[in-house]
This record gives structure tokens, C-alpha cells and sequence, in this order.
């Protein structure tokens, strides 16, 4: 067995050798990568013995908490038995059990399920199914997309065109594809305005976005939109309203609707997905992240029960898209544990947390003077910080944010000047106190 070399020399090596995502090279003199040797839940376990409350819940997948013994167990058991078959032309339990719950938990209207491998692989393939079944209906004027201001939905090309933010996209303009951008609303008020059944729907932004449907319906194939929180997008928080009115638009004007579930489903609003609060089902749903529990990736798409119709007849007309470990075994057992995990917790457990969170929501809005607005979607809550305020020399908050925060001992990694929280839905009592007093701690330090 390889020995396992020590904290410093660890982040010594890991900096000759590794290009770490979303991160300047010039950060790791600030803030070197941190050696994590184990986790339990809500803590990452630093390989110096000291521990960091997951305030983020490692990029937003970790729904239960980390090593979830439901998961690890189904992860164990299935290794020992299938590691992975190519799934073209072989299936396994795991998998179809997993595709039956997923169209279970998502209700009528849904008839398949096509795995893949991150979210946004998810997004390619409900984009390349949504142009390929208007083309085989015989509507070929159907090749545009049309996407929300600030969205996010991956970096792959296909993807990252769909991205309604210029950080994102500039850097790659060159190759992406032109896509019409709809204004949305941005909720800053009452904690739970998003989940308020109209809000958003009376915005003047929902408006000017049905407009621009309306105008461009003829050459459009599908609308893709993050139902009610555009989490990249500094959490904007955009209303069960908004999201009603557009899906329904998008519908009867022969527009598909790509629902990207990835980073709110699974409880994250409170209830199994996002789309839930609003009652208006998509024609591909898209889900990664949590999907698995955080434990390994996987990524799938729903598709609605009447695209298939458009795939059947000569062999021309079938979907030539595959992935080498999609459907993988492994991943789909652990993702059959955490589903059946989550419908068993959702409810007066999670509806518990989302309320300390609401709580602690408001000791950090009332006792810090930089906040200038908070705002709340179940399990996700989010911070806009005063940008006239005392800022680090080379003005990035986010950073000095987050070096604050991980010096007591809390992960947050803010976007620009917002601070949020997304933690793993079994976060205890003791731990939101913590999330509580570091927010404040670290906001008081870096901004007075």
C-alpha cells in the first residue's frame, strides 16, 4: 500500500501537479488547498485532525451529509457484486429501480429516463433531444434555444451557451452559439417570496420575458430554465410565479421546457424538486449533483412520455448519444439509496432545518451592518453584502470571505458579494449555532 505522504508535503505535491477548477493559480499563496483525510455529515475532517462545517455541502451534492451509511452500504454491496457493463445493449437492477423512482418522485407526464455523468452532460443531451424531435416532426425551423439572464447550466460548449452570465461565456464566445436571453425577476424581499404561489408572475422582467417568446416561438426548440433559485447566478431568487407563467407560455407555444434541476432538486426547496411548488411539469427534467447523495457522479434526464413517438421507425431517427459509464452500477445503487433516504426524511425533518436556517437567516441580516438584503428557498439561504463597504485591497470579497470563514473552521465560498448557504439537509442544532456565529465573524472582519 502506497504510503500517504504528509499535510504540507501533500499540498506541496498537490501544487506541482494539479490544475484545480475555479481557481487562480495566484490563490494558492493565499489560500492553499486544504488536505482532507476523512467525512462524517456535515464535517470534512482536515488531515491536521481539525474539522469544517460544509456550509456548502461540497459544491451542493452532498444532501445528506457526507459517508451517509445508507449510500456507503449500497455503494459496498453493489461494488462486490457489478462494477459497471456498458449500458448499451445490457441493463441491471440498480438502474431500472432508480429510473422508476425517478418517475415515481416526478409525477405524471414523464416516461423515460436517459443517464450520463455530470449535469452538464444532462443539458446537452435534453438540448440535442429537443432539436432532433422537432427536425424528425418536420419542423426544422426549430434549432434556437432561448435561456434566462444569469443562468448557469455547465461548461460544456452546448451548455455553456445556454449560460446567461458573460463570466461564464466570454472567455469561450467564439464557439458558443447565439441564444435569446430573457430577463427575470429578482426576489429580495420577505424570506420565503419565492415560494409565495404569484411571486414573481407580476414582474415587469416576466412580462418582457413572455414577450420575447412569444415574438421568436416559431424558431425556438426548447427554453431551458433553473425553476425558482439561479444558484451560479448569485442565488437569484425568481418566484414560483415567474416559473409557472413561462413554463405554461413556453408550452402552448410548441416550446420545449429543459427544467435544470441539477443544483435545487432533492429537497433543496423543500420538497422533492423545485418544479413541485409550481405545479408546472417540463418536458425534460434534469438532475445531477445530489443525485447520487454527493457520493459519486451521475447525472439523468426525465423525458416527457411524447417525445419517444418522434425516435421510433428507421434506424436514422434513433438518439446517437452515449456515455461510456452512464448508467454505471455503483452510481446508480447509490442513487436509488439516497432517493429512497430523501422521501422518508422530506417533510417535519427537513421542514425542522429550513426553519433554523430561517432563524439563523435573521440573526446574521440583524446583527451585521454589511448585509443589505437576505433572502430564503427552503434549505438554500443567501446574503447580499454592501458593496460601499470597507473591501480587501484587491477588492475580492469572496475570497477574504471565505479564508475568514475556513479559519473558524466553516466552508462558504461566496459569489462576488453574495454569501450563502446550501448545507446538507441533516444539519444539527449545534452546527446551524456555528454557521450562525462564523457567518457573522467572517463578514464582520472582512467588511466591518
Amino acid at each position: 500500500m502506497a504510503t500517504v505522504p504528509a499535510a504540507d508535503a501533500l499540498v506541496r505535491a498537490d501544487q506541482a501537479t494539479l490544475w484545480h477548477p475555479a481557481s487562480h493559480f495566484d490563490d494558492a499563496a493565499l489560500l492553499p488547498p486544504i488536505p482532507i483525510r476523512a467525512a462524517r455529515g456535515p464535517w470534512l475532517e482536515r488531515a491536521d485532525g481539525g474539522r469544517i462545517l460544509d456550509a456548502i455541502a461540497s459544491w451542493w451534492t452532498s444532501v445528506h451529509g457526507h459517508c451517509e451509511p445508507t449510500v456507503i452500504e449500497a455503494i459496498a454491496t453493489q461494488a462486490r457484486t457489478l462494477d459497471h457493463v456498458m449500458f448499451a445493449g445490457f441493463t441491471h437492477a440498480p438502474a431500472v429501480t432508480l429510473a422508476r423512482g425517478l418517475l415515481d418522485a416526478a409525477g405524471p407526464g414523464f416516461g423515460r429516463v436517459f443517464y450520463a455523468d455530470s449535469g452538464s452532460d444532462a443539458i446537452e443531451i435534453a438540448a440535442k433531444l429537443s432539436v432532433q424531435y422537432h427536425q424528425q416532426r418536420g419542423d426544422g425551423r426549430r434549432t434556437r434555444f432561448a435561456a434566462l439572464e444569469h443562468g448557469y447550466h455547465g461548461e460544456t460548449l452546448g451548455a455553456l451557451a445556454l449560460c446567461g452570465s458573460p463570466v461564464y461565456r466570454a472567455p469561450f464566445s467564439p464557439l458558443l452559439r447565439e441564444v435569446l436571453f430573457l430577463p427575470t425577476p429578482e426576489l429580495r424581499g420577505h424570506q420565503h417570496d419565492a415560494l409565495h404561489g404569484d411571486a414573481g408572475a407580476d414582474d415587469p422582467a416576466c412580462e418582457r420575458a413572455l414577450a420575447l417568446l412569444e415574438r421568436d416561438a416559431d424558431t425556438l426548440a426548447a427554453i431551458v430554465i433553473e425553476p425558482l433559485v439561479q444558484c451560479a447566478g448569485q442565488m437569484r431568487m425568481t418566484g414560483v410565479g415567474f416559473h409557472r407563467r413561462i413554463v405554461e407560455r413556453a408550452r402552448a407555444l410548441g416550446i420545449h421546457v429543459i427544467a435544470d434541476e441539477i443544483a435545487v432538486g432533492f429537497g433543496r426547496t423543500g420538497r422533492m424538486f423545485a418544479s413541485d411548488w409550481s405545479g408546472a411539469t417540463a418536458d425534460f427534467l434534469c438532475l445531477g449533483k445530489g443525485l447520487s447523495g454527493g457520493a459519486l457522479p451521475l447525472s439523468a434526464v426525465l423525458i416527457g412520455a411524447d417525445i419517444e413517438s418522434a425516435f421510433r421507425g428507421a434506424p436514422e431517427r434513433a438518439f446517437a448519444h452515449s456515455h461510456t459509464f452512464c448508467g454505471n452500477p455503483i452510481a446508480t445503487a447509490a442513487a436509488e439509496a439516497s432517493l429512497s433516504l430523501l422521501r422518508a426524511r422530506l417533510g417535519p425533518a427537513v421542514d425542522a432545518t429550513i426553519a433554523a436556517l430561517a432563524q439563523a437567516q435573521r440573526t446574521v441580516a440583524q446583527s451585521c451592518p454589511a448585509v443589505v438584503a437576505s433572502r430564503q428557498c427552503g434549505a438554500i439561504v443567501a446574503f447580499t453584502l454592501a458593496p460601499h463597504r470597507r473591501r480587501p485591497d484587491d477588492g475580492r470579497i469572496g475570497l477574504a470571505l471565505r479564508r475568514a470563514a475556513l479559519a473558524r473552521g466553516v466552508l462558504l465560498r461566496p459569489l462576488g458579494d453574495t454569501l450563502y448557504w446550501m448545507p446538507p439537509l441533516c444539519l444539527e442544532p449545534d452546527a446551524i449555532a456555528t454557521l450562525t456565529a462564523v457567518t457573522c465573524a467572517a463578514i464582520d472582519e472582512v467588511l466591518g
